[in-house]
This record gives C-alpha cells, sequence and structure tokens, in this order.
C-alpha cells in the first residue's frame, strides 16, 4: 500500500472517531508527525504504525491490507447469517416437538435482523405456519397477506399452494368462508397448474373444500370433494386422509339422513384412526357416530359415544372439543324431557364457548335453549335466546343451524298466537333446507 493511501485511511479513521491529530500522537510522536503522514509524505515505522492502531483501537492489517474493509464486513456478514441459520434450525426444531410459541419467538428474533428479501419472505412463511398451528388465525392472515405477492411474482409453486391453503384456512377459522373457499380453489388451481410434488397437500386441499361446504351446509358438495378426497388419498396409500375422508363421509351421510351409510364410514374410519392412535380423530369419529345415534333416537348409545369422545378431548385438553360434546349430551336430555339435566350440560358448554369466542356453537345452543324455555313456557326468554341464535348463525352463513333456530321461533310465534310471525319464520327454514340438499 502506497504511503498516500496509508496516511488517507489513518486520517479517515481518526475523524471517524472524532479524534486530534494530538490526541493521536499522544506522549510518544509530535503532531506534525502525524500530520506528514496523514498527507502521504512520509511512511512510519513499524513501532510508529502499532501505536497510532492501538490508539484507533484497529489491528495493523486494517492500515495495510487494502481489502481488509471489505472482508471484515464479508465476515460480518457471514458470522450474522451463521447465527439466524442456527437460530433458523433450532426454531424448525421447535415447530416439529409443536413447540411453537418458542418458534414464533425465534422467527421474529431473525426478522429483527437486516436480511435479503427472500430470507424474509421465508421466515414468515415459517412464522405464518405456527400461527396456524397455534389457532392464531388473524395473525397468520395478516403474515400471508404480506409476502403472498412476493410469492406470486416468483411462482415459487410449493410455497404459493402453501400459502393460498393457509389464507382459506384462517379466512374459514374467522367465519369469512367465501373467501376461504375461493383460497382453497387458489390452492388446488395452482397444485394441478405447477405439478407440485407434495402429493399430501392435495389431499389436504380437497379435504379442506369438503370440510368448508360441510360447514356452510352445502352437504352434497361436501359429499362430492370428500369422495374426491377419499379416491385420491387411496391412489397415493395416505391413510390418515382415507381416515379423514371416511370421517366427513360419514358425517355428510347423516347430514343427508344416509344413516347407514353414515355409521359404515365412520366405523371405518375410527378403525384406520385407531391402528394409526390418532386419538384427536378418534374422538371426532365417535362425536360423529353420537350425532347418529342421537337421529335413530337411540339416545343411550348416542350418550355413550359423546361421553367417549368427551373423555378422549379432555385427555388431549381440547376444550373445545370437550364443550361441543356437552352441548350435544345437553341436547340428548333436552330430547329425553329432562330440562333440569339438559340445562346443566348446556350451561357448562357455554361458559366454554363463550370464552373461547367459537361462536359456531353458542349460536347452536342458543337454539337448544330456545327450544328448551319454549317447553317451559318461558316464552320471553326462549324469543331472546333464539333470535340471538338465528342472529349469530345468520351472520355466519350456517344454513342447517340457522334453519333449525327458524323453526324454533316459528313454534314460539305458534304458541304466542302469531300465525303470519310463524308463517314466516316456518317458510324461512323451509328454504334452508331446500337449498342444502
Amino acid at each position: 500500500m502506497d504511503m498516500a493511501e496509508l496516511g488517507r485511511r489513518i486520517r479517515e479513521e481518526r475523524k471517524r472517531q472524532f479524534l486530534k491529530q494530538g490526541d493521536l500522537s499522544g506522549g510518544e510522536f509530535s503532531k506534525g508527525y502525524i500530520s506528514l503522514i496523514e498527507k502521504g509524505k512520509i511512511s512510519p515505522s513499524l513501532k510508529a504504525l502499532s501505536y497510532i492502531a492501538e490508539r484507533l483501537n484497529k489491528p495493523i492489517t486494517y492500515f495495510l491490507d487494502e481489502d481488509y474493509v471489505e472482508k471484515e464486513e464479508l465476515k460480518k456478514e457471514l458470522e450474522k447469517y451463521k447465527t439466524i441459520l442456527e437460530k433458523f434450525l433450532t426454531a424448525e426444531r421447535f415447530f416439529d416437538n409443536k413447540n411453537y410459541e418458542e418458534a414464533i419467538k425465534l422467527y421474529l428474533e431473525i426478522l429483527e435482523n437486516s436480511i435479503d428479501e427472500y430470507s424474509t419472505n421465508i421466515i414468515n412463511f415459517h412464522l405464518a405456519k405456527c400461527y396456524v398451528e397455534t389457532k392464531n388465525y388473524s395473525k397468520a392472515l395478516e403474515v400471508v397477506d404480506k409476502i403472498l405477492p412476493y410469492f406470486e411474482k416468483k411462482l415459487n409453486d410449493g410455497i404459493l399452494v402453501e400459502l393460498y391453503h393457509i389464507k382459506g384456512l384462517s379466512l374459514g377459522n374467522l367465519q369469512n368462508f367465501q373467501a376461504s373457499l375461493e383460497n382453497y380453489l387458489k390452492a388446488l388451481e395452482a397444485h394441478e397448474k405447477y405439478s407440485s410434488k407434495n402429493l399430501h397437500s392435495k389431499a389436504r386441499i380437497l379435504y379442506s373444500i369438503a370440510n368448508l361446504y360441510s360447514k356452510m351446509g352445502e352437504f352434497i358438495k361436501a359429499r362430492d370433494y370428500y369422495m374426491k378426497c377419499l379416491e385420491y388419498a387411496t391412489q397415493i396409500e395416505a391413510v390418515d386422509f382415507i381416515a379423514l375422508a371416511n370421517n366427513g363421509l360419514g358425517l355428510v351421510n347423516y347430514e343427508l339422513k344416509q344413516y347407514k351409510d353414515a355409521i359404515k364410514y365412520i366405523r371405518r374410519a375410527i378403525l384406520i384412526s385407531k391402528t394409526l392412535n390418532l386419538k384427536a380423530d378418534i374422538a371426532n369419529e365417535y362425536n360423529y357416530l353420537g350425532f347418529v345415534y342421537t337421529d335413530l333416537k337411540k339416545y343411550d348409545i348416542a350418550e355413550k359415544y359423546f361421553t367417549k369422545s368427551y373423555s378422549l378431548y379432555k385427555e388431549l385438553e381440547n376444550e373445545r372439543g370437550m364443550a361441543y360434546n356437552l352441548t350435544e349430551i345437553g341436547r340428548i336430555y333436552y330430547l329425553k324431557g329432562d330440562l333440569n339435566k339438559a340445562l346443566e350440560y348446556l350451561n357448562k358448554s357455554l361458559e366454554i364457548v363463550t370464552r373461547l369466542g367459537e361462536e359456531e356453537e353458542i349460536g347452536r345452543i342458543y337454539t337448544i335453549l330456545g327450544n328448551l324455555h319454549l317447553k317451559e313456557g318461558n316464552f320471553e326468554l326462549s324469543e331472546k335466546e333464539l333470535l340471538k341464535s338465528a342472529e349469530i348463525l345468520s351472520r355466519l352463513g350456517l344454513k342447517k343451524d340457522l334453519s333449525e333456530a327458524y323453526k324454533g321461533l316459528g313454534n314460539l310465534y305458534i304458541a304466542l298466537s302469531k300465525p303470519e310471525e310463524a308463517k314466516k319464520y316456518f317458510n324461512l327454514s323451509i328454504e334452508l333446507l331446500y337449498e342444502n340438499y
């Protein structure tokens, strides 16, 4: 390195640290000597350069190696990405072990660093998956909306398919069913368009669409997609989705009052789920059997299955599943005429679902409570509960359940000798049932 360049580096570093030439010379050298070095008039001795470097808190190589700054910056960058990689791998292990909160913390820490655009979007993608697992659907949706345009532009097929699915799932759980369906269909289209290699993702999408149609009360469409899921899952030997599709077919056949087929499909699902030790799925399948036997008026058998489902959900610490079974046990006691026992179970369930914000179940419970208080002759309370149920279920677009609420209001207004009001609600109930089948 020539004297002029060496002097320039010393001068720039001194000024960067807001030091004067006198501060640099100290008691060893004169201010004039430092000035001559900085102007490139003389070359410092090794002793003088070591002294100057020490005063500036820099290694001698900082002034002698022309590429030192670039090398140091690269080294720092590599160290930063090494730390980021270590955090990312740790976060992935947390995710695999279902420790989602810790994974979220690490992903957020990584995003606080200044990293390149691709890495930022990839980390956000993994963060969105964590938010879905923790049921924080609003945050998942917020993250997906932020990164989706990037991956749509890059046409990253695998991630794009999963992002559409995450968005559909989040919107569905936030009760925006139509937007949810649109994104599930986008996920399916992207999977076909880009020939995604993740075969299981197609089964997951088909199952999600079927579930959504079932939730919306469109059982014929739901059955079609459960069948598509079953056929595809059988083709790729995805045993878990074979079980889920059978379970879904059991539910829609129950809704369509095809009880023999419903029991057949649900029992198939239970057999597979038991083989795989999928306790959550078994709990869900017992719940569906309870529905079937309730409709068949075999109340003792129905209660047995609801109780078995409740016990499994309790073991899994799944309050939502527990509450749903408490509702159905309460409904059984209502149908058997034991209104006090029915109220006990329904109120327990209502307390849980209100705390969890489960509006669907809140709507269903108010329908049963409205009918129960109608039977007791408490017309004022019955009307309040049925109207509240109708408001919730209408807002959520849950046609089958809304039809039940309208039917209850029809019966109430018959009891109140208001035939025109009764006729209006009976007609609304029938119209919704007609739409479902």
